[in-house]
């Protein structure tokens, strides 16, 4: 059996640690929200699904996502961090608005 020096315990121990420690998740959106012509184009007119919300929040700076669909009731208070996605009839993106 073969028997570690104290330097080689010294230099792994570190080296250990470090792959057992996790990296902080990436920070979240805080608003205020913003949607410009590049990302209107972007998703304007696409299929709505599930696995875009991230990007749209990173693109617009938005905490919340909220997804309006045809004859849905929305409160109509005023939120800045917030992305409105107006679906059409079909689940296409018909518009993005702030608030």
């Amino acid at each position: 059996m073969r028997t570690l020096s104290m330097l080689q315990v010294a230099v792994a121990v570190p080296v250990l640690l470090a792959a057992c420690t996790t990296m902080p998740p990436a920070p979240q959106p805080t608003g205020p929200c913003s949607v410009d012509e590049p990302t209107r184009m972007r998703f304007v007119g696409t299929k709505f699904e599930s696995s875009l919300r991230d990007e749209m929040q990173a693109r617009t700076n938005s905490r919340i996502l909220r997804v309006l669909r045809p004859d849905e009731a929305a409160t109509m208070d005023l939120r800045e961090d917030r992305l409105n996605v107006v679906l059409d009839d079909g689940g296409r993106i018909d518009g993005l608005r702030c608030g």
